[in-house]
């Protein structure tokens, strides 16, 4: 027993000191699991063989996502799973705009396919049909890159039915060097094998596909059950163009017919297609991807041979705003929850009201409460009683000219003042957060800017009268594209910092002065890890009514990105007496054992950052309940077995403070 208490404690001595305090959960603004990027090309297989189809997700910036399918073959959810991808995500081109799913070898498995910037590429699935591997094949395509530009969208079909593969290329707008006519569609014969594919090119097979415009994306699929493919062609327009083939299995002959893809919306000009029974009823959905990234899902309520497409947006329902989303919360319509408002880049406040409760939130999208307001481009709303008269009103910046504004509810219009804020200024993309910094009863104002170290911040020396003041924030690097956030992130009664910058990181600045007088220290840990793709904007509210404060981020491409916050809610840290300890000290909880609260008290001899935190027998973190900078005095705290976000079970438990000089672990017994 000693040699494995002995074992258990130099583990605990590796352990990561500062490991994930946030979960993620994209089903607050994602439903389905998903979530989306700019010019979105979903692909879908059963990459697990469990009987439902996942996805992999291509999109203009970043390499591809994979979410599986962790709900049914009926019913689909998704969760993010990129870790299958890790092998090989290096190597994934930056644009991957074109994913696909294809057996090229032969072995019953799928392997992966990719088009954009890059050519194709492919990436051989190793692995087995149930647990996916991927590697690297760099010579398959060597033929055709050459012939397709750096826009290709490839799509794979036994066109002349001879049992493999041939290869049908959408071409799009190459950027970069010599490439074929943006909006036709190439032909590439497989004379290879269904195990080891030869590319040939054989136009003969895309007669009668047109040029199209300025993208050609392909998708292939029997959509009238007559034994041979037809063909579904995306584009840089709004409408599809459908092809019935007129030949033979072996010899298309591909005609335009316009009627059965008529009832599709025409609002988005860039579709990228593909045909998937995702509803399990045993015939072909249309799902694509558009231009700002929404996936749509038209379900076949027709036949297999009589096919009646109807748009369902239940599916990959995305809560989003048109681009440069942002993030404040307050109760705007008085029913004890939070609601959300967010700016875009479209001169509108975007208003997402809680039809859910205070423990489980439900934000859908609304433009009803302020689609009278010209908010102006790239704004950037807060939820604030500005006017002390117990509704919401909003504060906003904008992106010309630097200037905030108030828009001031008067029950059932908004009226707009430019005078509160009249001296409050930056030099361009103005973005505010406001809280009492000096206990005055006033709420002061940050402004965020786009220029570096252009960040202002406004003491409300009366009743809404702002002077700047450039003491307060001494110690804090304002980086470029500044979108700070006050919250008591740490809960101990005084405003933080959380700072979101153009590159999507957050840097957070811990408030170790107090409500009065705030002293910054910058605090490399509590967020370490969450990053959003460009332009972060984090706002703060207790969304599960949990006791702490949970996050969302807004980011350039508009959406949202949530973050549970998995901090133990424990009662405040007091000191237990005025005398200095002379040396650390962790003393043995009481009682002990317990269940199902418990005290720790500990000795800080000189002032430093503490952790004090609380492992089971595995050595695996269940609560934080210190990770701050410190004043050396004593101190007690109390730990409940019932704040944590799992189930603690009975059983032996350890806790362990730690500081720059000192580390004592003890052991606990919960009983309940």
């Amino acid at each position: 027993m000693k040699k494995q208490l002995l074992l258990l404690l130099l583990c605990f001595s590796f352990i990561n000191l500062y490991p994930q305090n946030w979960e993620r959960i994209d089903s607050l603004f994602s439903p389905s699991g998903v979530t989306v990027k700019s010019f979105s090309a979903p692909a879908f297989a059963d990459l697990d063989n469990d009987g439902d189809f996942d996805l992999l997700l291509g999109n203009l910036s970043d390499p591809a996502d994979y979410y599986e399918n962790i709900g049914t073959a009926q019913l689909p959810k998704f969760k993010l799973k990129n870790e299958l991808l890790e092998p090989i995500h290096t190597g994934f081109p930056t644009n991957t705009d074109y994913p696909a799913f294809v057996d090229l070898d032969g072995d019953l498995d799928y392997d992966i396919v990719i088009g954009g910037y890059s050519g194709i590429l492919f990436y051989e699935n190793i692995g087995t049909i149930t647990n996916p591997e991927f590697r690297e094949v760099d010579t398959l395509f060597t033929t055709v890159n050459p012939l397709i530009g750096t826009d290709a969208r490839p799509a794979f079909v036994d066109i002349d039915g001879d049992g493999d593969f041939d290869l049908f290329v959408g071409i799009g707008e190459s950027l970069i060097g010599p490439a074929p006519t943006a909006g036709i569609t190439l032909a590439f014969r497989n004379i290879g094998s269904a195990h080891s594919p030869i590319w040939q090119q054989d136009n003969s097979l895309a007669t009668g596909i047109a040029d199209v415009g300025l993208n050609a994306y392909p998708a292939f699929v029997d959509i009238d059950n007559d034994n041979d493919y037809d063909l579904l062609l995306g584009r840089d327009l709004q409408s599809f163009v459908y092809y019935q083939n007129n030949g033979t299995a072996s010899a298309p002959v591909w005609l335009g017919v316009y009627a059965l893809f008529s009832g599709v919306e025409t609002t988005n000009y860039w579709k990228d297609p593909t045909f998937c029974d995702l509803d399990g009823d045993g015939d072909f959905d249309l799902i694509y991807g558009t231009d700002d990234g929404d996936i749509l899902f038209y379900e076949n309520n027709g036949t297999i041979s009589t096919p009646s497409f109807v748009y369902n947006p239940a599916y990959f329902l995305i809560k989003k705003v048109s681009g440069s989303s942002t993030v404040s919360f307050g109760d705007f319509d008085n029913d004890g929850d939070f609601d959300m408002i967010s700016g875009s880049t479209l001169n509108n406040f975007q208003y997402f009201k809680n039809d859910g409760t205070s423990t489980n939130p439900i934000l859908n999208k609304s433009t009803a409460p302020f689609s009278s307001i010209a908010a102006g481009f790239r704004c950037s709303p807060i939820f604030v009683d500005i006017d002390k008269d117990s509704d919401v009103d909003i504060v906003s910046g904008v992106a010309t000219g630097g200037k905030v504004t108030a828009y001031i509810n008067n029950g059932s219009s908004f009226s707009t003042n430019t005078s509160i804020f009249s001296n409050v200024l930056v030099n361009y993309q103005s973005v505010p957060t406001m809280a009492d910094m000096n206990e005055d009863g006033y709420l002061d104002i940050l402004v965020g800017s786009d220029d570096q170290n252009d960040t202002r911040f406004y003491l409300n020396d009366s009743a809404n009268h702002f002077t700047q003041n450039t003491t307060l924030f001494t110690g804090v690097d304002f980086p470029r594209s500044c979108r700070p956030a006050l919250a008591d992130v740490d809960n101990d009664n005084d405003f933080d910092l959380l700072i979101g910058d153009m590159w999507g990181e957050l840097k957070y600045y811990e408030n170790i002065g107090n409500s009065r007088e705030p002293l910054w220290q910058l605090n490399d840990t509590l967020f370490a890890g969450i990053e959003v793709k460009q332009a972060a904007h984090p706002g703060f509210a207790d969304l599960d009514g949990d006791g702490r404060l949970d996050m969302v981020i807004g980011e350039y491409d508009g959406n949202f990105s949530y973050y549970k916050n998995l901090f133990a809610v424990v009662s405040d840290v007091k000191e237990t007496n005025n005398t200095l300890p002379q040396s650390f000290a962790l003393e043995q909880n009481y009682p002990n054992p317990f269940n199902p609260t418990t005290t720790i008290e500990y000795k800080i001899a000189e002032p430093g950052f503490v952790s004090l935190k609380v492992f089971d027998a595995l050595g695996r973190e269940v609560a934080v309940l210190a990770n701050s900078f410190m004043q050396a005095g004593s101190y007690k705290i109390n730990f409940s077995s019932t704040s944590v976000s799992k189930q603690l079970t009975s059983g032996i438990y350890f806790y362990r403070l730690e500081t720059s000089s000192f580390t004592q672990i003890k052991k606990m017994i919960l009983l309940k």
